[in-house]
């Protein structure tokens, strides 16, 4: 699962997230700077939660949400300043 979105009211700012189901690896992008970087090597949650701030000319607050669905499906929720303002479902 990959997704791109652009968060901020006064500044712009773009998340990149992907998670390769196939070798565990999650990976979250903020203006093309690598956040955070996670492995896993066997199993996987039922349930994981990303939690960051973007600072700068205003502080934004992010949260993923990702809860595993069945074997290989997926579903996230994006949450901007503690306001649900996507969903995405898929592998």
């Amino acid at each position: 699962m990959k997704f791109t979105l652009e968060v901020g009211y006064r500044e712009k700012h773009t998340i990149e997230f992907s998670f390769n189901q196939l070798f565990g690896t999650s990976l979250l992008k903020v203006d093309g700077q690598e956040v955070f970087r996670k492995k896993r090597w066997f199993s996987e949650p039922i349930a994981d939660r990303y939690e960051f701030e973007i600072d700068g000319g205003e502080q934004i607050f992010l949260r993923i949400e990702k809860e595993r669905k069945h074997l290989v499906s997926s579903k996230y929720k994006i949450y901007v300043d503690n306001r649900l303002t996507q969903l995405y479902q898929g592998v």
